[in-house]
């Protein structure tokens, strides 16, 4: 166990995403881009927004040399410690060629069975019970003794970069092809749109079929695919021009008092 949590600064700030909140609002944001870049069509690359914790791991020649959580977005908590725990994270790139340096940005997360089945064993060993699969996510990795997550059933999905030297980027799409060559767990739903209608398609369908996925999500990600598009749009105060995070409405429902 480590005595305590070290501290570590991002060499690339991990930033927030600009929010949207519906499929009119996808279209609003592709209009900003067009507008901005001077193009008549973009493309973007479509993916869930995982509800887990946010995790920087950082690969040198091909190793993983330290994990580190987002924290306040330019310095995050040292967790290498735990996330060498963590099966679905290469502790080694699957590249003869590795890049000189590698950081990749993910989630940390569990799976709804995998939760529901965490709690049964934390309930018949007497122990608390977690509230939801991010917050037990972001409490096994925030533990001093890596023996306490290694024991929980953890997944880690890729999909975002921060430094690299030594490998070529063009697109979003290529990269996290490039990921899943590399060893990482990539979303099976991502999906690339010619336009921003097929961009607020997939927002639409995601949001029906939310329920039956593996894991929790709480909207869609939307990026410009093409890279050299993303570096000419650049940011915007603390958050990127080229994506927005499109949130689905928060679930409701009725209860009836029956007594107080």
């Amino acid at each position: 166990p480590a005595a305590e949590f070290e501290k570590a600064r991002h060499r690339k700030p991990m930033l927030s995403l600009q929010n949207s909140y519906n499929a009119e609002d996808i279209l609003a944001f592709d209009e900003r881009v067009k507008k901005f870049a001077d193009v008549p069509q973009v493309e973007y690359y479509c993916e869930p927004k995982y509800d887990g914790l946010a995790v920087e791991l950082i690969y040198e020649k091909g190793y993983l040399v330290q994990a580190l959580t987002r924290g306040d977005g330019e310095v995050g908590e040292v967790i290498t410690h735990n996330i060498r725990t963590v099966k679905s994270v290469p502790l080694q790139l699957h590249t003869k060629n590795p890049p000189t340096l590698f950081e990749v940005r993910g989630e940390a997360l569990m799976l709804k069975k995998d939760f529901a089945d965490l709690n049964e064993r934390q309930q018949e060993a007497g122990q608390m019970t977690f509230a939801n699969p991010r917050n037990a996510a972001a409490g096994s990795l925030r533990q001093l003794d890596p023996r306490i997550a290694a024991q929980r059933p953890l997944k880690f999905f890729a999909y975002s970069y921060g430094v690299i030297e030594g490998l070529e980027l063009k697109s979003q799409e290529s990269f996290v092809e490039t990921l899943t060559k590399f060893g990482f767990l990539t979303s099976k739903i991502a999906k690339t749109a010619k336009s921003a209608e097929e961009a607020a398609n997939y927002y639409r369908a995601v949001l029906s079929s939310r329920h039956e996925l593996p894991f929790d999500i709480d909207g869609v990600v939307i990026k410009v695919n093409k890279i050299s598009l993303q570096d000419q749009l650049g940011f915007i105060a603390r958050s990127p021009r080229w994506a927005t995070a499109a949130k689905f409405p928060p679930e409701q429902g009725e209860t009836i008092v029956e007594d107080i």
